[in-house]
C-alpha cells in the first residue's frame, strides 16, 4: 500500500535525522579516531541505497501487494529503532561516529551490551529490514537486506580492530563470551 509505503519513507528520514543529531554532537578528535573508511562507507553507500531502493518502491517492477507484510516491516523499523536508540543511550559519551578508542575507554558490557558486541549496529540493520519490507517492493527489499549488513559488517570489522589494540585483553575477553550481532549464534 503506498500509505504504508510513504509512512516508512517518513519514519527513516525522522529517525536518520534525530540519530544523525544525537551521534554526530559525539565525534572523536583526530588523536582518537580510528576509523579508516567505515564512515565514509557508511554516509556513502547508505543514502545511495536508501535512494535506490526508494526510486524502486515508486515503480511497478517487484511491487508486493502485502499490506500484512509492509506493517510488519513498520513493526520491524520502530523495534530497531528503540533497540538502536537504547544501545546508543547505554554507551553514552564512549558512542562516536567515527571508530574511536578515547584515553579513558572501558569495556561496555552491560544493559544490551551484556547479550552482543553491537547492540546498536543490531538495531539499525533490524530498522532497516524492517524499511526494506515496509517499502512494499521486492527489489528494494533485496537490496537492503543483501547490502546493509555488508556496509555494517565492515564497520565492524574496523570498530573490533581498533578496540582489540585500544582495549587489550579486557576486549578480547569479552569477545569470546559475547557474540557480535545475534546472541549465542554470531
Amino acid at each position: 500500500m503506498p500509505i504504508l509505503r510513504d509512512l516508512a519513507i517518513t519514519i527513516l528520514f525522522v529517525w536518520l535525522f534525530i540519530d544523525g543529531m544525537v551521534v554526530f554532537r559525539r565525534m572523536a578528535g583526530r588523536g582518537e579516531n580510528r576509523d579508516r573508511s567505515s564512515l565514509r562507507l557508511l554516509m556513502i553507500a547508505g543514502p545511495l541505497l536508501w535512494m535506490v531502493s526508494i526510486g524502486l518502491a515508486f515503480t511497478a517492477m517487484g511491487r508486493l501487494q502485502v499490506p500484512l507484510l509492509q506493517m510488519a516491516g513498520l513493526a520491524l523499523m520502530v523495534i530497531g529503532i528503540v533497540v538502536r536508540s537504547t544501545a546508543i543511550a547505554q554507551l553514552g559519551r564512549l558512542h562516536t561516529p567515527n571508530v574511536a578508542v578515547l584515553a579513558d575507554h572501558q569495556v561496555k558490557d552491560t544493559g544490551l551490551y551484556r547479550y552482543v558486541r553491537h547492540p546498536s549496529y543490531l538495531g539499525a540493520l533490524i530498522a532497516f529490514a524492517g524499511f526494506g519490507f515496509a517499502l512494499g517492493n521486492g527489489w528494494s527489499l533485496l537490496l537492503i537486506v543483501l547490502v546493509t549488513p555488508a556496509i555494517y559488517l565492515h564497520r565492524i570489522r574496523e570498530e573490533e580492530l581498533a578496540l582489540t589494540e585500544g582495549l587489550g585483553e579486557p576486549y578480547r575477553e569479552y569477545c569470546r563470551r559475547t557474540k557480535r550481532l545475534i546472541p549465542g549464534i554470531y
